[in-house]
C-alpha cells in the first residue's frame, strides 16, 4: 500500500513538475515574441537622428482633446513653452506617423528613455485593460503595450499624463525604469522623449518613487493652482533618489508606470516637459 502511494506521489509531482515546464516555456516564448515584434516595429517605423539644434520654440497649440470638458479649459491651462533646448538633450529619432497609424489609429505617441534604452509605440484605448495583453495589431501579446491613461489627453496638455508599461522579468517594456532608482542611471541621462504625430516633446525626470495604486501620484485632474502646486511638492519631496529638480504650476508632468512585486504598489519615474517642437505634418 505505501509502494503505491509513493508511486501515485510520484506520478503528481511529475505531472506538475511538467505543468510547470510548460507554463514556463509559455512565458519564455511570450517574452520572446513580444522583444522580436516591438524590435521590428522599431526598425520599420522609426530612424534615428540627432537632437534637434538648441533653438527657441515658436508659440504653438496642441491638438483638439478628446474630451469635451477638456476642450473647454485647454486655452486656460495650456501656454506655449518657449524654451532653448537643453545643451545635454539626447539625441532622438523619426517617427513614420503614416505608416504606423494606417496600421493602427490607436497609436498615440512613441516613447524613448535613452538611459534605460526603453523605445516603444505609445497605445491609447477607451479603457486600461484592453492593451494588457494586446499588441500594436489587437492581436495577444503576454507583454502587451505601452500605453497611456484612457482619461489623459493625446495632446499632452494635461497636468499629468500617466502611460503604463509591464514589468517584464527579461528586461523588456517597463522593467528598466527601476534602473533610474540608482543616481548612477539618472546621472547617464536624466531626459525622456515624448514624440507624437503633432510634436516633439522632452521631459526631465524630476522625482522616482514607488507609489501605492490609487494614491495622488496618479491624479490626473486639479481642482486649482494650489492642489496642483501641493502635489507637485509632495511628488518631490517622495523622491528616492532625490533629482534636484524644481516645479512650478505651469510645468506639465508625465508619469511613467510600471508594476512591482507587490500587486499594490508601482514604481513611477516622472518628467516635467522642458522643450516642444511642432511637427510640420
Amino acid at each position: 500500500m505505501r509502494q503505491g502511494k509513493n508511486a501515485i506521489g510520484l506520478l503528481v509531482s511529475i505531472l506538475f513538475l511538467s505543468v510547470g515546464i510548460v507554463y514556463a516555456g509559455h512565458i519564455y516564448d511570450g517574452y520572446r515574441k513580444g522583444q522580436q515584434e516591438y524590435r521590428a516595429i522599431e526598425e520599420e517605423y522609426t530612424l534615428k537622428e540627432t537632437a534637434p539644434s538648441s533653438t527657441v520654440t515658436e508659440e504653438e497649440k496642441p491638438a483638439h482633446p478628446r474630451k469635451k470638458e477638456e476642450e473647454m479649459a485647454e486655452k486656460e491651462v495650456w501656454r506655449p513653452l518657449v524654451a532653448k533646448l537643453p545643451a545635454d538633450a539626447p539625441d532622438k529619432i523619426s517617427v513614420d506617423w503614416e505608416g504606423l497609424q494606417s496600421r493602427n489609429e490607436d497609436i498615440v505617441a512613441w516613447i524613448l528613455v535613452p538611459a534605460v534604452e526603453i523605445s516603444y509605440p505609445v497605445m491609447q484605448a477607451d479603457d486600461n485593460e484592453y492593451y494588457l495583453h494586446r499588441d500594436i495589431d489587437r492581436n495577444y501579446l503576454f507583454a502587451g503595450s505601452v500605453f497611456m491613461d484612457a482619461f489623459n489627453s493625446p495632446s499632452l496638455f494635461n497636468y499629468n499624463t500617466i502611460i503604463y508599461g509591464h514589468n517584464m522579468r527579461d528586461g523588456s517594456m517597463f522593467a528598466r525604469l527601476k534602473e533610474f532608482q540608482q543616481k548612477e542611471t539618472l546621472d547617464k541621462c536624466r531626459y525622456f522623449w515624448l514624440l507624437t504625430p503633432k510634436a516633439d516633446l522632452l521631459y526631465e525626470i524630476c522625482s522616482i518613487h514607488n507609489a501605492q495604486t490609487g494614491s495622488d501620484t496618479f491624479t490626473v485632474r486639479f481642482e486649482d493652482f494650489i492642489s496642483y502646486q501641493t502635489w507637485q511638492e509632495k511628488m518631490l519631496q517622495m523622491s528616492s533618489p532625490s533629482t534636484g529638480a524644481s516645479l512650478d504650476t505651469q510645468d506639465r508632468i508625465v508619469t511613467l508606470s510600471t508594476c512591482t512585486e507587490s500587486s499594490a504598489i508601482r514604481m513611477t519615474v516622472q518628467g516635467k516637459l522642458v522643450w516642444k517642437s511642432e511637427n510640420n505634418i
